[in-house]
């Protein structure tokens, strides 16, 4: 899962992250990399308990969304928070401590590291107090035990420098249970399955929904399978929401998740 950088500002007077279930929010949020604007007063709200896919063509900030969330950096403006049931007050990223931001929220790319050391040592590089039954639950919902059966010391066995030894499919569920060990209430999935088949993208989704009905997710994805799956789908042009529903709901538009996909094979 990624981390936020070490440069990363510490929160000058900490507040806590709220009980319970969280949703997302960007609110007006501007950011660019070198002067070029990508994200351009983006307005989005992920609702607890709630999937949401984002979408959209190279360039429209979806991973941008991703690296703000992980605070690898901060926006230029606007607000990005965790959102609590009413009463209970939003908290801007900003406000939180490191240890408390990476207890909340998880985010796992498409490139996660692993590192020269064993399968189960790099699951619980997010979580090394995380008991047997935490590692046994989330392994078997990544699909992880046929990996650990395949090797030669099982868990034990060593995955080589950046996980050498694996297949992109493989390494992509180590990242994801990784991601899940900690027990975050905001997961955030950065076109991590993108090295998995179909089936194997489908099979991980469904396992994610039934493990939690309260964990709030936002995926970033392009496979429509993918998509479609999400509560709501949300598509992302020119730094701001152009478009958001459901997938019939959007298909029957014609608008702008019609064309995004106009040459993808629908599932």
């Amino acid at each position: 899962a990624l981390r936020a950088p070490a440069g990363a500002p510490a929160a000058t007077a900490p507040r806590p992250v709220p009980a319970g279930p969280l949703g997302l929010r960007l609110r007006g949020v501007r950011f660019g990399y070198g002067g070029e604007p990508v994200l351009d007063g983006l307005d989005l709200t992920v609702r607890p308990g709630e999937t949401v896919a984002l979408v959209g063509a190279s360039g429209a900030g979806k991973s941008t969304c991703a690296h703000l969330l992980a605070r690898y950096w901060d926006p230029e403006a606007g607000t990005v928070e965790l959102v609590p049931p009413a009463p209970a007050h939003p908290v801007d990223l900003r406000d939180l401590t490191e240890e408390d931001l990476r207890a909340a929220v998880s985010v796992v790319g498409q490139e996660a590291p692993l590192f020269h050391g064993t399968l189960a040592e790099n699951l619980r590089l997010g979580a090394p107090d995380a008991t047997a039954d935490e590692l046994d639950a989330v392994t078997r919902i990544c699909g992880i035990a046929p990996i650990a059966d395949a090797l030669p010391d099982g868990p034990d066995t060593a995955v080589g420098e950046r996980g050498a030894t694996l297949s992109g499919g493989q390494r992509a569920r180590v990242a994801l249970a990784r991601g899940l060990l900690s027990g975050p209430r905001v997961l955030v999935l950065d076109e991590t399955t993108a090295h998995l088949d179909h089936r194997g993208d489908a099979e991980l989704s469904h396992a994610l929904a039934a493990d939690s009905t309260t964990r709030t997710t936002l995926v970033i994805a392009h496979r429509p399978a993918t998509v479609r799956r999400a509560d709501r789908i949300v598509v992302l042009d020119g730094g701001r929401v152009v478009e958001e529903g459901t997938w019939d709901e959007l298909i029957r538009a014609g608008g702008p998740l019609t064309r995004l996909f106009a040459r993808a094979e629908h599932p």
